[in-house]
Formats: C-alpha cells, structure tokens, sequence
C-alpha cells in the first residue's frame, strides 16, 4: 500500500478506537437521559474526575492504575445514588435537573483545578512497557499500529456497551426500566419500584464514569478542561444514537471520531471540533424529511389481504 492509504487506515483506526473511549463515557449519560429523563452533565465531569485519581494512585502511591478501580467504582456508585436521591427529593423538573447537573459540571472543573493545578499530567511514562509498547494489525496492514490502552478501551466499550444494552432489553430489571419511561405511572401500579431501580441506575451510570476515567488516565494527558473539550462529542453521540440506546450512543462516537481524523488529515484541523455538531444540524434538519417521507411511504403501502373467516358448520 502507499503512504497515502497507509495514513488514512492509521487515521480511521485511530478514530475509531478513540470513539469507543467516548463511547464509554457517553454510556451513563445516554442511560440516566433517555430512561429517567436526567440530562446529566456532571456524567462527564466524573469521568474526568476519575481520571485524575487514577494518575493520584499510580504516579503518587505507586500503585497499578488498575487498583484505583477499587476506590472509585463505589464512590462513585454513591455519589450517583445521592444525586438521584436529592433529585427525587425536591421533585426537579427537567429544566431545573439541566441547570443542575450543569451548574456540578462547572464546579467540578473548578474543583480539579483546586486540587490538581492546572497543569499538564500525564500518566503514560510511569506505566509498564506492556501498555506502551504499540501493536500492529496482520499484513498487508502491518505498519498501521495502535496502543494496547485503545484496546483496552475497545474491549471494555464491548463489555460496558453489550452488557448494558443486554440488561436493558432482556432481564425484567430492564424491561421495568423501559416501562417507567414510557409511564411511570402504571409503571407502577404494575409492582415497579420506580425510586429504588431509578438510584440504582443512577450509581451505575456513574459507576460507569469511573471505569471510562481510568482508561482516560492511561491514553490521555490530563487537563482541568477536558470535560469542556469532551462536551461536543459526548452529547451528540448521545443525541445521533438515540436517547436510552447504548450501542447507539457508541456507534455514533466512534462515526464521529472517524469522520473527524479523516478531515484533520486532508483539511484544516481547526475546523475538526466542529464536525461533530454539523453532524448534529445535519441530522437534525434532515429528521422531518425522512419522517414525511416514511409516512408517505406507509401510507401508500397497500394494506395486506384480510383472511374470511370460516363459516361455522353444523353439527
């Protein structure tokens, strides 16, 4: 292959591993603002906040990046069940819920400045040569190389992903879920426990943050305006995926990312953040036509024969 294919190929399998990063951080917030109508912002900025105690465990304690799991996936478990419950307990609205999450989303990168400074940190030198020694694909693709930590990100998007679109679509617990969505009020009339499995998802969502700051930590340069830079890519994943879908969310992550390296490689990398939400006005705008178009397109179908029934025979 030339050099010219050989740098796209790079390109597309840089984006699209680092899509499903965002795919991760994108999978509590599409959840906790499809299923229970949490536009939760502070989501990303957990993430980040993750990330930093990861690099606090590993560069300052000593330990395995991988230990700091054991301290924050239930911290921030809780934390995720207090914010429900607090929201559950002055009976936010949306709007109210938005300014909320957001105003928690603001003080948090002020707080990571507090605690962290504002400088650059960056964990990568300080791991082992198992996760910086880069890999490459088989031939004829063998000088497009990737780091093991986009692997890690790839295969913990399949688990986190999978396994929460599994739970929402086949277990009762997820199907009670879908059912609070859609009416709460019979939702509950029918046995569902609408608080307790709203927390619960709340403090997994967060969970979840926990486990995508870790992965931040290992690939990325820390930064107090991370979750500023992320906000973009986050929410549209979100939105071009579908509310509540999670395999959605990280199918749209990962098309951005692409669609964005791809034209950092042959045009102006200025314009790259913006990708994102001109794929957003795009899709947005085009919404209506398609649904007028499905409409139409039913409502000329012609309808399927109706079977007589049999006449009822004497005995």
């Amino acid at each position: 292959m030339d050099a010219g294919t050989i740098a796209l190929v790079q390109t597309l399998v840089n984006g699209a591993l680092l899509g499903c990063l965002f795919g991760c951080i994108a999978l509590g917030l599409t959840i906790k603002w499809g299923l229970l109508g949490v536009a939760d912002f502070s989501h990303i900025s957990l993430t980040v906040i993750a990330a930093y105690l990861t690099y606090t465990v590993a560069a300052d304690v000593g330990l395995s990046p991988f230990a700091a799991l054991l301290l924050t996936v239930p911290a921030f478990f809780l934390v995720g069940v207090l914010l429900q419950l607090g929201l559950v307990r002055i009976r936010a609205a949306v709007f109210t819920t938005l300014l909320i999450t957001f105003g928690l989303f603001i003080a948090a990168e002020s707080l990571v400045s507090l605690v962290w400074s504002s400088d650059l940190l960056n964990l990568r030198p300080t791991l082992p040569d198992a996760l910086r020694q880069p890999l490459r694909l088989p031939e004829p693709l063998d000088r497009v190389a990737f780091q093991p930590v986009d692997l890690l990100s790839l295969v913990a998007a399949l688990v986190m992903v999978g396994g929460s679109a599994y739970l929402l679509r086949k277990t009762r617990h997820g199907r009670a879920l879908h059912a609070m969505h859609q009416d709460a009020a019979v939702a509950e009339v029918f046995g569902v426990r609408l608080v307790p499995l709203a927390v619960v998802v709340s403090g997994l969502a967060a969970a979840s943050a926990a486990v995508s700051g870790t992965l931040v930590a290992l690939k990325l340069s820390l930064t107090p305006t991370l979750s500023a830079s992320w906000l973009g890519i986050v929410v549209v994943s979100c939105l071009l995926g579908g509310l509540g879908r999670p395999v959605g969310a990280l199918l749209a992550a990962v098309l951005l990312m692409m669609v964005q390296n791809a034209w950092s490689l042959y045009l102006s990398p200025t314009w790259a953040p913006a990708i994102a939400y001109g794929v957003l006005f795009a899709y947005l705008g085009a919404a209506p036509l398609f649904r007028a178009v499905s409409t139409r397109m039913a409502a000329t179908r012609p309808a399927a024969p109706r079977l007589a029934a049999p006449a009822a025979t004497r005995s």
